[in-house]
């Protein structure tokens, strides 16, 4: 197509205008319709079926573009609706020893300054018991790394507050809600969705743990594990007051 610029200024000159007789669009566009060919047998109805194809995912692209997502309220919606309802749906339960003991380990180990003592403590156990497998050691730290926490906190006058107050451990008394704002986005419990035209109970977690085997297993891998699940209860915890900190 380079002798078409060659000729171009000579044709301005004689017809004036090119737009409406250049063969730049036409033969750039004959390009388009050759690819939508995939059926040499037919050719016009290959390129029809493309075309109209095209031209519908071109439409409903502009249209959806301009639409609101359907269940995805405002962003200011939640705010106005949790300041004017902050009460609703809240209540104080009593949870077992068990339950309240696995949610501490868990804000323990997703604590960035406990993360020194857990790392410090699991070597101890596997010094201390040098003939059991990695799985029996992780068993064993998580079974009692809370109990020994503890103590070096209380050894050491000269821990931080967050320390403290995360040695003490938590009430066995949770505030529960049906719903929780998060980035801009208000997550309900399964039992609330039941009751509304909304879903936002339904969550996933990629998380990172120790995979092993078998049993005896010595080299284990860290392995990313999708988990997937609804939120059945909503929790806010206490920990207890130690000494003059607040």
């Amino acid at each position: 197509m380079v002798h078409l610029v060659v000729h171009l200024v000579k044709e301005i000159r004689l017809c004036g205008s090119v737009y409406m007789r250049w063969m730049y669009p036409v033969e750039r566009y004959m390009k388009i319709l050759n690819g939508y060919v995939k059926n040499q047998c037919r050719l016009e109805a290959s390129i029809i079926e493309r075309y109209i194809s095209k031209e519908s995912i071109e439409f409903c692209f502009e249209y959806l573009s301009k639409v609101i997502c359907v269940g995805v309220p405002e962003k200011g919606w939640h705010s106005r609706r949790l300041i004017s309802k902050s009460s609703k749906g809240v209540h104080v339960i009593s949870k077992s020893r068990e339950e309240v003991l696995q949610a501490h380990l868990y804000i323990l180990n997703h604590t960035n300054e406990v993360l020194p003592y857990l790392d410090t403590y699991k070597d101890i156990v596997k010094y201390k018991n040098p003939r059991q497998s990695k799985k029996w050691v992780l068993i064993e730290h998580n079974k009692t790394f809370m109990s020994w926490f503890k103590q070096q906190i209380m050894n050491d006058p000269s821990t931080s507050e967050t320390l403290t107050w995360l040695a003490n451990g938590l009430k066995f008394d949770v505030l529960c809600c049906f719903g929780y704002e998060l980035n801009g986005c208000l997550f309900y419990t399964k039992s609330q969705d039941d009751r509304s035209t909304m879903q936002n109970s339904g969550v996933t977690l990629e998380a990172e743990s120790i995979q092993f085997s078998t049993a005896k297993d010595q080299n284990p891998v860290v392995g990313s594990m999708p988990y997937y699940g609804v939120i059945v209860e909503i929790w806010e915890v206490n920990f207890f007051f130690i000494g003059n900190k607040k």
